[in-house]
């Protein structure tokens, strides 16, 4: 069978598309202008403004500026709660008291003991040493013969009863070497407590009986050879050097005039007291007190020293001090001068200033006296004694007008003024540590 064969359909072709920058047809390709909005402001465009409350919507404002006035009272509120519970909860009070005072003049005898007596006063006795020298211009030279000298310490091993040594009482070293006393001492008994035997002991110069740099020695222990005849006296008897022995020389030595070596001698002894004098005060214990006049000097002229177209004076003074218990001195005057006046009748009193007395009547060796009379005269102030602890506990919790009651009630009190915290508090606070009582004006 033939096939036929049918011509194709000839098509018409479409047209290319003109080539664009963003391979689009030319005829697709929109302006800017209708693309891009017109922006007026482009810095507003792409940083937009935060709506602010005036742009929020009005119902909303208003319940903001609400919870933001509440919120801030409810915190006022608590910050003032807190500062008063704060100031109730750390009340205090404050009280200023002056005690009743009087002045009164003081002319009297007073015994002092070494232990607790009645009617007397204790008293300890504390000593200070201290070497001060001076040089002075050499005027010449001069031969001389010096004796060695140092410091003992004598024991009583013997009784319990003080012994005395006369001056010039010997004390033999084991090479029999001889030294003295200048003057005589009192040598305090032993003591024996819980069945021990303290021996009694005091301090003293000795010199060496001849002179010259054989008897300058070092430490050594001593007999007394006067003791010789009593066994058990000797051997409970002794001293023991606390310094080397020194100064003894014989030959030629410069010489200095006599008027400047006693002017130089004064003026040691006027600084060396003061600076004892001082020392000793800051020395003094809490209770005792040293009066004016109870320092007792003692001084020894130590050999001279040359020192080239010089002479070196030296001396050793010595200060013994009377410490007198500041309680039993203050009951002895108030009891004599100011507890039989009516207007102190009920009224404990004490004196706390004792600088305005002096006493007189020192014994010649204070360290070997257990008792002694002291003669006592000057000026004092006597103040009138405050329970602080009494005002304290009556004053727990009581209206605060109510203080100038105690006026009444404690005789001794001159005035007085008082202080509540916080200041609307009416009343003194319940617990006595937080009432502050202050003595003012006898100190």
């Amino acid at each position: 069978m033939p096939i036929s064969i049918k011509p194709e359909k000839t098509r018409t072709p479409e047209p290319k598309p003109e080539p664009t920058s963003n391979f689009a047809p030319k005829s697709f390709i929109p302006k800017m202008s209708d693309v891009t909005p017109k922006i007026e402001n482009a810095y507003e465009y792409y940083y937009p403004k935060e709506k602010t409350a005036l742009e929020q919507p009005s119902h909303l404002s208003g319940k903001s500026k609400k919870k933001t006035w509440i919120f801030g009272t409810i915190t006022v509120v608590a910050i003032i709660i807190f500062i008063i519970s704060m100031m109730t909860v750390f009340a205090s009070a404050t009280v200023g008291i002056t005690p009743k005072s009087a002045g009164t003049d003081v002319d009297m005898k007073i015994s002092g003991v070494k232990e607790v007596g009645v009617g007397s006063a204790r008293f300890e006795v504390i000593k200070l040493s201290k070497t001060d020298t001076a040089t002075v211009p050499a005027t010449g030279e001069e031969a001389v013969e010096l004796k060695a000298s140092g410091k003992i310490m004598i024991y009583n091993n013997f009784s319990t009863e003080p012994q005395r040594l006369i001056v010039r009482t010997r004390f033999e070293t084991p090479e029999g070497l001889i030294y003295r006393i200048p003057e005589s001492v009192m040598v305090p008994g032993k003591t024996v407590r819980g069945g021990v035997e303290t021996p009694g002991s005091i301090e003293t110069t000795v010199f060496a009986d001849e002179a010259g740099d054989k008897y300058n020695i070092k430490k050594s222990d001593f007999t007394i050879p006067g003791f010789k005849s009593d066994a058990l006296r000797f051997k409970s008897f002794y001293a023991r050097s606390t310094t080397d022995m020194n100064g003894g020389f014989i030959g030629k030595q410069k010489k200095v005039a006599e008027a400047d070596k006693q002017a130089a001698l004064t003026s040691i002894d006027t600084e060396t007291n003061a600076n004892l004098t001082k020392e000793l005060q800051s020395k003094v214990p809490e209770g005792l007190v040293i009066l004016p006049g109870s320092i007792q000097f003692k001084s020894n002229e130590l050999p001279a020293k040359d020192d080239g177209s010089s002479v070196i004076i030296s001396k050793e003074v010595t200060a013994y001090a009377v410490m007198i218990n500041a309680q039993d001195l203050s009951d002895i005057i108030t009891t004599e001068y100011i507890a039989k006046l009516p207007e102190w009748n009920g009224i404990k009193s004490v004196i706390k200033d004792f600088s305005l007395l002096n006493v007189t009547g020192l014994p010649d060796n204070l360290e070997t006296n257990d008792k002694m009379s002291l003669q006592i005269k000057g000026k004092v102030k006597v103040w009138a004694q405050i329970d602080t602890a009494a005002i304290s506990q009556r004053l727990l919790g009581v209206p605060k007008k109510d203080a100038a009651k105690l006026l009444d009630e404690f005789v001794g009190i001159e005035s007085l003024t008082s202080t509540v915290r916080p200041v609307w508090k009416q009343s003194f606070p319940k617990d006595s540590n937080k009432i502050h009582v202050q003595i003012t004006g006898n100190e």
